[in-house]
């Protein structure tokens, strides 16, 4: 792989963890504060990470060979 690639990887990577991290936030809003829209922007930047963190663990197995 080119190194492009790697680092475009890499990024999909860190914007996984970074939508995990601002769903559990929005989730603790939500117990805080019941505000349904924190209840819905968690629950899909959860659903982004559930769905595409196989791509990126793939993607960084496949960069450490």
């Amino acid at each position: 792989m080119n190194n492009e690639t790697v680092n475009k990887k890499e990024i999909l990577s860190i914007i996984l963890k970074f939508n995990l991290i601002i769903g559990i936030y929005n989730l603790y809003l939500f117990s805080i504060g019941d505000s349904v829209f924190n209840l819905v922007i968690g629950a899909t930047n959860i659903g982004v990470w559930t769905f595409f963190r196989n791509l990126a663990v793939i993607s960084s197995s496949e960069i450490k060979k």
